[in-house]
């Protein structure tokens, strides 16, 4: 039977109405206290800029470095990611070029990685998928054999940190990289990103574009605490089913858009994502313990192959079923009782609307389709209850029952 009124959200953390109140009086006294500093510190980063997007954060940072090395136009991503990325490339006017992925960790496959550099390669980006660590230190090793910048997709992974060093945060590791703090990112605000830098030459070049664009605030600010309000709302499971049925939203749709708007971040985000940094640790732990739980109670279903580390704080959990058909009928089932379940991208880059036209890439790249076909993403926020994970546990383990059914 599907469940009308409820719906729990995939991927968010929650927002104190308290956190939103005081930040919004000290947006309206002016005073929003010293909320950048309290992020660099929280990151250890010293070289920052706040921005209205993570794919603002990158195409900032691509727009650096092409100034740095002019005569390069070609930037390395993975096959299977964000279409965000490929548009902040283009925006930048860079060329995208794609390489598989691998699936013991989402980062690059890397015996494909090295046929992919040239002359004309600027950089490669390596992405944190679901805010698990991709192979950071192996690609890194390559890009400065080839003279090669590398920059670090961490939209998913903020606050996250290599798995057997916890003082190598995600996201510093390169010569660059970015964050997100968008819809269903570890802190999910609906808006802002922010760029890293060690170079003082990358950081430098993306001083200058950065006082070009648009730092106007006031009613920017309104509008966005307007959509905040009515998002934090809408986000509880016996409401977040209304806006998830209303189409034009485009919830858990993946749309390129090529046009999309570069400026400076508003004042009010960013206080409530430094207020938010205290919470952070405590929300991580959470998603550790519901990524461990669906590791332990999902191991012994043949037909799942669990996440690549089960005690680690996904954003999302990937759970990848053998079956594109079982994948389809367990996701259905799941969605139809509000688990939060979700599909993620649906194929990979070079096939997906708008892009496959630009990329004239006829490639197949075997480990990006794959995922694309068997991935299922499994909530792990705090608002994932006993209820939900034991719903989803009998859901995955009768899915190829005779009697499988919707009921």
């Amino acid at each position: 039977m599907k469940r009308l009124c409820y719906s729990l959200p995939p991927a968010g953390q929650k927002i104190p109405w308290m956190s939103m109140v005081r930040s919004v009086w000290e947006d309206w006294r002016g005073s929003h206290g010293d909320w950048l500093q309290a992020i660099q510190n929280f990151l250890g980063a010293q070289n920052v800029f706040y921005l209205s997007s993570g794919r603002a954060a990158l195409w900032l940072i691509l727009k650096a470095i092409s100034q740095i090395q002019p005569e390069k136009s070609e930037v390395i991503l993975p096959a299977y990611t964000c279409p965000a990325v490929a548009s902040a490339i283009l925006k930048a006017n860079l060329k995208p070029v794609l390489c598989d992925i691998n699936p013991d960790n989402f980062g690059f496959k890397i015996e494909n990685l090295k046929p992919k550099m040239n002359k004309r390669t600027l950089g490669v980006i390596l992405v944190h998928l679901f805010g698990y660590p991709a192979n950071v230190l192996e690609v890194q090793k390559i890009c400065r054999e080839h003279g090669l910048l590398m920059i670090e997709d961490a939209a998913q992974a903020f606050g996250n940190s290599l798995s057997n060093s916890p003082e190598s945060k995600l996201g510093l590791l390169a010569d660059a990289g970015f964050f997100s703090f968008g819809r269903g990112k570890p802190i999910s605000l609906m808006h802002g990103g922010m760029l890293t830098t060690h170079s003082e030459e990358i950081f430098g070049e993306a001083r200058k574009a950065h006082q070009d664009l648009n730092h106007r605030g006031s009613f920017r600010n309104l509008k966005y605490g307007l959509s905040l309000g009515s998002s934090s709302l809408f986000s509880h499971p016996y409401m977040y089913w209304i806006p998830q049925r209303i189409p034009s939203l485009h919830l858990g749709e993946t749309i390129f858009e090529p046009d999309f708007i570069a400026s400076s971040g508003v004042k009010l985000a960013g206080s409530l994502a430094g207020r938010m940094l205290g919470s952070l640790e405590g929300e991580k732990e959470v998603r550790q313990e519901n990524s461990e739980w669906y590791s332990s109670n999902l191991s012994d279903v043949p037909w799942v192959k669990p996440a690549p580390s089960g005690r680690f704080p996904y954003l999302r959990y990937p759970l990848l079923v053998k079956d594109e058909k079982m994948r389809d009928r367990l996701l259905d089932l799941l969605m139809s009782q509000g688990t939060g379940a979700a599909l993620f991208y649906p194929c990979p880059l070079n096939e997906l609307q708008g892009l496959k036209g630009i990329l004239q890439d006829s490639s197949v790249y075997p480990n990006a389709k794959k995922l694309s076909e068997s991935l299922i993403t499994l909530p792990v926020h705090s608002g994932v209850t006993e209820r939900i994970r034991n719903r989803i546990r009998s859901v995955v383990q009768q899915g190829t029952l005779p009697n499988f059914s919707t009921h």
